[in-house]
């Protein structure tokens, strides 16, 4: 069971949760006995936990019983050698197959060089944007819409974007 950003969750779920997790029992809606579970459970966050947990954000003893196994993942700029890979298996997700666009060097470089505050959610927007601005197979540097010249994590302003875009 994948549970995605965590940290989102009420606190009167993660009771809930909990209890799932301690007993291995769910009780359906509208039913009246527990059905038995046999789950794994990996839960996300891109928050730190134990300061939720410490601004009782997040309940103490859900953090323990899911902090097993944690597995912490570096920020998208920290890790720049994938910044490639990860474009080109985004960029085969979201085009037909046969189709898919080259990115020139130095459409590479942008996408290397942006700190990428939003991590790959922003990477694949950005790469989804080049998608559509492009008119051949070729995604350059003038479909890459970040602001890298003083890198301030801020996209183009919309009137640039449309004026690229008639271009």
């Amino acid at each position: 069971l994948l549970l995605d950003e965590i940290s989102e969750m009420p606190l009167s779920l993660q009771a809930k949760l909990l209890r799932v997790l301690q007993e291995k029992k769910v009780t359906p809606i509208g039913g009246q006995r527990d059905i038995e579970v046999d789950v794994r459970v990996i839960a996300t966050t891109n928050r730190n936990m134990v300061q939720e947990v410490k601004e009782k954000k997040f309940r103490e003893d859900l953090y323990y019983r899911l902090n097993v196994f944690p597995i912490e993942t570096l920020n998208l700029s920290e890790r720049t050698d994938d910044i490639i890979p990860i474009s080109i298996a985004l960029l085969k997700r979201h085009t037909e197959i046969g189709k898919l666009p080259f990115i020139t060097d130095r459409a590479k470089k942008i996408l290397t060089d942006y700190n990428w505050p939003g991590n790959v959610r922003e990477l694949e927007n950005v790469l989804q944007r080049a998608i559509v601005l492009c008119d051949e197979k070729i995604i350059d540097e003038n479909h890459i819409m970040v602001d890298v010249s003083c890198n301030n994590n801020f996209y183009k302003s919309f009137d640039e974007n449309v004026k690229q875009a008639i271009i």
